[in-house]
């Protein structure tokens, strides 16, 4: 309800998430600019809608009246759905018609996590830049990219990985640097044990 008296919704073309997906924030101080269409918040801000939720030490949104609001979240920023575990200092993130459709983090490194996935695949990433789309699943990583799909890890300029089709492109447009990937032996195999000895 603070949110809606906040930043209110405009015309009736704008069609409000179902109950169990609104936007809801909360945090420990408020300042609002009316005149301006800005939102500050700060300490412990959490950020949620369904299962995403983003949290950090402060947030400020502009644009509070339009249907496309830019928010800005930064220190121990983590991002969290039910695909991807982000972290990072700085995120922004576009909420458009009152829902979070992608978020782009910056860190040194900002850090990516897929969720649900076998121990034995755990696939996760650094890089200075990390975007992700909400809607599609995707996540493109750039500058400085360190990827890894469990035991085999990659590096390279960009990284574009789907996780629902669990694609990956690397410098998918080219680049001066080539990738370098390392693939390692599996650990599950049984010793090779030879009677007698030496």
């Amino acid at each position: 309800a603070l949110l809606l008296l906040l930043f209110p919704r405009q015309g009736s073309a704008v069609q409000a998430p179902s109950l169990d997906e609104e936007f809801v924030w909360s945090a420990d101080v408020v300042n609002s600019d009316f005149r301006n269409n800005t939102l500050d918040i700060s300490g412990n801000v959490r950020v949620t809608q369904g299962p995403k939720s983003i949290e950090a030490q402060t947030a400020r949104a502009r644009n509070g009246q339009a249907e496309k609001q830019q928010w800005t979240f930064e220190t121990d920023v983590h991002i969290r759905t039910e695909e991807a575990d982000l972290q990072s200092n700085l995120a922004t993130a576009a909420v458009v018609n009152g829902e979070i459709a992608n978020a782009r983090i910056e860190g040194s490194p900002a850090r990516f996590e897929q969720v649900g996935t076998d121990n034995n695949r755990q696939v996760r990433g650094r890089a200075g830049v990390i975007e992700y789309d909400f809607d599609t699943g995707v996540v493109k990583l750039t500058n400085q990219v360190w990827f890894s799909n469990g035991k085999d890890e990659f590096r390279g300029d960009v990284v574009i990985y789907n996780m629902r089709d669990e694609r990956v492109q690397i410098n998918p447009g080219g680049s001066s640097n080539r990738v370098r990937g390392i693939i390692r032996p599996r650990q599950d195999k049984a010793p090779n044990n030879t009677e007698g000895g030496a």
